[in-house]
């Protein structure tokens, strides 16, 4: 599964649990729904995350990028 995070357009905030649950119903693990910012993160296989632009409301559907850092005592390359 790859983290995501999907943007709620301005006019599906105040619905934005029923955007959540046709989220879930693509495939969608929902982990969090930020009402305020209209944010809705979570995670899919790699085969749904096409499914979950098509929900209505649905604005972008990004991919969380992962930063590591190597600890300080680290050698640098």
């Amino acid at each position: 599964m790859i983290r995501i995070t999907v943007t709620v357009d301005a006019d599906h905030l105040d619905t934005i649990e029923a955007v959540g649950a046709a989220l879930r119903q693509r495939g969608m693990r929902v982990d969090q729904v930020h009402r305020t910012i209209g944010i809705i993160s979570g995670a899919v296989g790699e085969d749904d995350r096409a499914l979950l632009a098509s929900v209505p409301g649905v604005q972008s559907v990004e991919t969380e990028n992962t930063i590591r850092i190597p600890p300080p005592d680290a050698n640098p390359q």
